[in-house]
């Protein structure tokens, strides 16, 4: 079996890794000029309270009408 941290293998590993790296930054580049990135404007909202609307109309009171009984006490 040969030694895997010769000099000449750990100079391919540098190599390799270099270029991996590179491939990415070039990808990077050419990905950014080529979808630039828009500036959006911020929206700005309103800080003032809005009071509710209070509507002078009785809610009735639906009965509970459930399909389901519950129990008279918690076991």
């Amino acid at each position: 079996m040969k030694q895997p941290f010769e000099l000449k293998y750990i100079k391919r590993y540098l190599i390799m890794y270099g270029a991996v790296v590179a491939v990415m930054v070039l990808f990077y580049v050419i990905n950014s000029r080529h979808n630039p990135t828009e500036i959006m404007n911020q929206k700005i909202f309103s800080t003032q309270k809005i009071e509710p609307v209070s509507n002078n109309e009785t809610e009735e009171e639906h009965p509970a009408t459930s399909p389901f009984r519950l129990l008279e006490h918690a076991y």
